[in-house]
């Protein structure tokens, strides 16, 4: 049997009630014990690496998962992290590109009801993320709802139905049908034009991260002056929300941000445009209030999603400042 570290870091899954409402209360052996037919998958060890909402979680954290997984990455044949729903679309995204040369694999999970909690989905998707964990295939995922979801490219859609994370703008990676995980045919095609680059080393963890980032959403009657003080807060990348399929408000419109882009632009600011829409990416060459903003500057996330697309800012400003 493969052997696999649960890495246990809170969130509803872990979550016991209180008199100020659910928090998590069980580590990580207590959640292996509610389940006993993960002892029939793989051997498992447990590590207590903090016990948090996830919405309290922040990049300190990340660098902490990947710090666990390097320290015991000759130690396991896979790795498991059980994390609080809210933020574990940022937290696969931080992981699928702060571990290089992974050849391992590490699946993220959650639950929408905690594993005391009747009816709860937790067991299935821990029997899922242990599933995927001891089939050895490199990389960075989230299970959820019987589905593998490559790390980068996962969203949460619903805040109480149980098929809360969808695969965004790439194929699912593979469905788990009884017990067994079948691989997609359809993501086996996308690796053959996205393959990620294959590991040529040891281990490294890219764990330098700038804060200094912020995530707008642009409405109609937008004061652009917003983008001016963030500026001059100290800011150093923004993700603007666009409309549609990157639309930034021009010289025609009583709301032109343009002149602020260029004065972000201009003091160093970095700034990427993602769509308000949950699927299809942007298309910046498509309407000339997209092709105008990327001559003034501002970068296309493509498919991306928002938090795959901030999470890389974190990464690639903090890389400059190392």
């Amino acid at each position: 049997m493969k052997k696999i570290l649960l890495i246990a870091t809170g969130g509803t899954i872990a979550s016991v009630q209180t008199e100020d409402g659910m928090m998590p209360g069980l580590d990580g052996q207590g959640l292996i014990d509610r389940v006993p037919a993960l002892k029939e998958i793989c051997e498992i060890d447990t590590l207590e690496l903090m016990q948090l909402d996830s919405t309290n979680i922040q990049p300190e954290h990340w660098i902490d998962m990947a710090r666990t997984i390097k320290n015991n990455y000759d130690l396991y044949d896979g790795f498991v992290i059980s994390h609080g729903t809210d933020t574990m679309a940022y937290s696969s995204a931080a992981l699928y590109y702060m571990l290089e040369n992974l050849n391992k694999p590490v699946v993220l999970t959650g639950s929408q009801l905690s594993l005391t909690e009747d009816g709860t989905d937790a067991p299935d998707n821990l029997i899922t993320a242990f599933t995927a964990a001891s089939k050895g295939r490199p990389g960075v995922y989230l299970a959820f709802y019987g589905r593998l979801i490559q790390g980068n490219a996962a969203k949460k859609l619903y805040t109480e139905h149980f098929h809360a994370f969808h695969s965004i703008n790439v194929p699912e990676v593979a469905v788990l049908e009884q017990g067994e995980l079948k691989f997609n045919p359809d993501y086996e095609a996308y690796l053959k034009e996205h393959a990620p680059k294959p590991a040529t080393g040891d281990l490294i963890i890219h764990d330098q991260l700038s804060k200094k980032v912020v995530m707008i959403e642009l409405t109609p009657g937008f004061d652009k002056n917003y983008i001016k003080f963030l500026v001059e807060a100290g800011c150093q990348g923004i993700v603007l929300k666009v409309f549609g399929s990157g639309g930034i408000p021009g010289v025609e419109s009583p709301g032109n941000i343009l002149p602020c882009i260029d004065y972000a632009i201009s003091h160093g600011v970095q700034v990427v445009a993602t769509t308000q829409c949950v699927f299809d990416g942007t298309h910046m060459d498509r309407y000339e209030v997209g092709v105008t903003a990327l001559k003034h500057g501002v970068k296309s996330g493509g498919p991306l999603t928002s938090e795959a697309i901030i999470v890389k800012m974190m990464l690639e400003l903090g890389q400059k400042q190392a």
